[in-house]
């Protein structure tokens, strides 16, 4: 007789959950990367542009080209504003799924401890029950001498 979990079912219903957690996790982390490297970039863009700005006036640069700059930098900080927003909403929901995560852990740790716990009692109770059947054994080998 071998042993069967009478919660497996469960316990597998708990696997697959989490691993359709660290699914959502793995989905919700690229996207945050994603976005993050979208608002990086705007910010090295407007940094670049800044510097340009900066050594062209050094140089001497017409009125008109300096409001290009202007207008360029003005779109470029409603950009990153915007981009800023979504990338808060991204690692808002990265940090929701990871916290979903560790409670799908550790709820599956909690069944396979389980499991663990009961399948220690089966052995023990199987030593037990070899136990009785040797006793017996050897008092029906002494019995019939």
């Amino acid at each position: 007789m071998s042993f069967r979990y009478t919660l497996q079912k469960v316990l597998e219903i708990k696997e697959r959950e989490k691993q359709n957690v660290e699914n959502e996790y793995s989905k919700a982390t690229k996207q945050f990367e994603e976005t993050a490297t979208r608002l990086y970039d705007l910010l090295k863009k407007k940094e670049d542009l800044e510097a340009r700005c900066e050594q062209q006036m050094n140089e001497g640069i017409p009125i008109h080209q300096l409001q290009q700059h202007q207008t360029i930098l003005m779109r470029l900080n409603v950009d990153i504003e915007r981009q800023q927003q979504s990338t808060n909403l991204a690692r808002n929901q990265m940090f929701q799924k990871q916290e979903e995560l560790v409670d799908a852990s550790i709820e599956l740790k909690k069944y396979e401890k389980m499991k663990e716990i009961k399948h220690g009692e089966y052995i023990e109770e199987q030593k037990r029950l070899d136990n009785m059947r040797m006793d017996e054994i050897s008092l029906q080998l002494y019995v019939n001498r």
